[in-house]
């Protein structure tokens, strides 16, 4: 096969692709000339062209729009459509995309134009996943300008996540360049925090709550704060080093010994009560000792990566509102977040208000949260706006 390849579109997929949908799935692709990972050219039932995408042959995702285009766009993206795109990203970020003690994501895969390309920032390190073939195959040279652009002294590729078996892709974590260490020791959501990049959540953090964490302090009210799912510290440090006592829950051990560790290291010890356990069992014990707390976090890992499992993610967030809200002292507040992609904001303000009506506890909505700047949604695609929050305070019994 000589030159590009070419990849021909049902009439949904052709109509997806000219109007800017990074996305045609499976269902709308019907034949293709060319290798996993290569940029080919989409093409409608009758030849004509739509555009330019990466080519997945073994994804429900067979091909990610990155340029649409008519019969005059008869060349693949160029290096310098590439950096471009690449200068783009960081200019949107602005000084979160330097080098310093602080992090950032500085790629966010398709919703920066980068297919299944993630790179976060930790101080002077980037940690990658590559969750396509495309990725795989020509994410390097943009790697390496990036980290050129930053000042990054290495890069790590955590591409161990699960969606690159749904990609026939292996897993694995890779040094791609410099040396990575075993814990980096960055600044992030207004706390200290210790980063384990080659074994921690996603590339050792999730930075989409670093606004929202930097904020929490003056959400609620002086007294204690239940941070449930706090993973590696989560809102626990930025509320504990603002002053207030904090119960914070997780089932990851390893996070919490980070947790732990980055406050001894802040002097923050001695107002945090880490818990190893269960937070739908947590909530349990406590309704029934009769515990209840001012504030309340719930920042949970997605219940369902696919839509098939959107019935079983309903029932978990409605179940953990119930309880959590039966928690609750009135007049108290509290931050609910859904990161599952599957459910959408609507949706998942259904499942609160169901779980509500069940704890029986009236709610006033006094802010609806999102990620992070450096986390951009595009309105053509609903996926990426994965994160989505509510500030709720419960009206005294």
């Amino acid at each position: 096969m000589s030159g590009p390849g070419t990849a021909v579109v049902s009439g949904r997929g052709a109509r997806r692709a000219r109007r800017g949908h990074p996305r045609i799935h499976r269902a709308d692709h019907r034949t293709a000339d060319a290798a996993a990972g290569e940029m080919v050219r989409v093409l409608d039932a009758s030849g004509a062209p739509c555009g330019w995408a990466a080519y997945s042959p073994a994804s429900r995702i067979a091909l990610r729009v990155v340029r649409r285009g008519g019969a005059a766009d008869d060349r693949p993206p160029s290096e310098a459509f590439w950096s471009a795109r690449l200068e783009r990203a960081l200019e949107v970020r602005g000084a979160a995309a330097a080098s310093g003690p602080g992090c950032a994501r500085l790629l966010h895969a398709d919703a920066d134009g980068f297919p299944g390309l993630t790179v976060d920032r930790y101080g002077e390190h980037l940690v990658v996943q590559r969750t396509t073939a495309w990725a795989d195959r020509h994410g390097g040279p943009l790697l390496e300008r990036l980290a050129g652009r930053v000042g990054a002294v290495s890069i790590l590729a955590r591409d161990d996540a699960p969606g690159r078996e749904a990609e026939g892709l292996p897993r694995a974590v890779t040094q791609l360049g410099g040396t990575t260490p075993p814990l980096i020791e960055v600044e992030a959501g207004g706390a200290l925090r210790r980063v384990d990049p080659w074994y921690g959540h996603k590339t050792g953090l999730y930075l989409d709550q670093q606004e929202n964490q930097r904020r929490a302090p003056g959400w609620f009210p002086e007294g204690p704060v239940l941070d449930a799912f706090c993973a590696e510290g989560g809102f626990a440090l930025p509320l504990a080093a603002a002053g207030r006592p904090i119960v914070a829950i997780d089932q990851s051990r390893p996070g919490l010994e980070r947790a732990l560790a980055a406050a001894e290291a802040a002097g923050l010890d001695d107002r945090i009560e880490f818990v190893h356990g269960n937070v739908f069992d947590y909530l349990a014990e406590a309704e029934a000792e009769g515990r209840r707390f001012p504030a309340i976090v719930l920042d949970p890992p997605p219940f369902a990566r696919r839509r098939s499992a959107a019935a079983g993610a309903a029932r978990g967030y409605r179940d953990l509102h119930r309880r959590a809200l039966r928690c609750l002292a009135p007049g108290g507040r509290m931050a609910t977040f859904c990161c599952t992609a599957t459910v959408g904001a609507e949706e998942f303000e259904s499942m609160v208000r169901e779980g509500a009506e069940e704890a029986v506890a009236a709610l006033t909505v006094l802010a609806r949260l999102g990620p992070a700047a450096d986390h951009p949604e595009r309105i053509e695609l609903p996926e990426s706006r994965y994160l989505k929050g509510l500030l709720l305070q419960r009206d005294a019994d």
